[in-house]
């Protein structure tokens, strides 16, 4: 019975459903539970409207869904900046790479919110 029982919580961390495998391989673990972790999070443009340059500061928070199979889900704006800023911080949001977070040995889907800095220097 202890054999068994070692080798159940052995391989219990290996238990997915399948068809939720992420893109990107994780290193082994012994845990059950892993965060969100973003792999690469592009830069937003800056706005330039065609007249000239705006000089704006600021940031855009977004509330991005990061499904169970590795792809962005929908994307809403929390805090918003004009002249185009939000539309470029969702463009770039929709490129995130990201390994999904894991409960109990599932990978489920989350909402975070991400935000996009702004500034002239």
């Amino acid at each position: 019975m202890r054999l068994f029982l070692g080798i159940f919580f052995l391989l219990l961390p290996c238990l997915v459903i399948p068809g939720q495998e992420p893109k990107v391989d994780r290193q082994e673990t012994n845990e059950l539970d892993a965060p969100l972790t973003i792999l690469y999070k592009p830069k937003a443009r800056y706005p330039v409207p065609e007249t000239g340059t705006i000089c704006m500061q600021g940031s855009v928070t977004l509330r991005v869904t990061f499904r169970f199979d590795g792809t962005i889900g929908t994307i809403s704006a929390i805090k918003e900046l004009p002249f185009g800023a939000t539309e470029n911080a969702i463009e770039a949001a929709r490129q995130i790479q990201f390994l999904p977070e894991i409960k109990n040995g599932y990978y489920i889907t989350t909402t975070r919110p991400v935000t996009y800095s702004f500034s002239v220097y």
